[in-house]
């Protein structure tokens, strides 16, 4: 596995013009579910263009010219935090560090803002893989996920 830190990537702002790729990198019925608790596969043609709503900011991530990862922002603004969601990598890139710098850059984005403390992350699924990202991005376990069953991690901004 690649060092996170070393993957020189970039955080831009989704367009639904990348709605088609990000849904092809849900390549699996273990995927669809992991990601979003989605049943059935494939997944609906326009799952990814109905992620898109207020208080979503959705982002993807650039790796030598290409996108590599997907994420968004859904805001909590009663916990003064904002909480990251729908994280999906490329399977071409997976269990390679993506995902984890795709969650430092988002983090890192975060800090930018003044109205939030925090930046969450809940998981659904049992996932040693996006448990180990996730600490490894610095996220810590708090307890148990307020709308589902599910671990609850939590990285509070410097």
């Amino acid at each position: 596995m690649t060092n996170s830190k070393t993957i020189k990537a970039d955080l831009v702002p989704f367009t639904l013009n990348f709605a088609e790729l990000v849904l092809s990198w849900i390549d699996s019925e273990k995927c669809y579910y992991d990601l979003c608790l989605g049943k059935g596969f494939p997944p609906p043609i326009d799952l990814v263009d109905s992620w898109q709503k207020e208080g979503v900011r959705s982002y993807l991530m650039y790796v030598q010219g290409s996108p590599a990862a997907y994420g968004e922002f859904w805001d909590r603004p009663f916990e003064l935090a904002v909480e990251i969601a729908h994280l999906l990598v490329d399977p071409s890139r997976r269990s390679q560090g993506y995902g984890t710098r795709m969650v430092e850059l988002m983090f890192e984005k975060a800090c930018e803002r003044t109205d939030i403390a925090s930046v969450h992350l809940n998981l659904f699924v049992q996932s040693k893989a996006a448990l180990n990202c996730y600490l490894k991005a610095g996220f810590e376990l708090v307890g148990a996920a307020n709308y589902a069953t599910g671990l609850k991690m939590i990285r509070m901004l410097k």
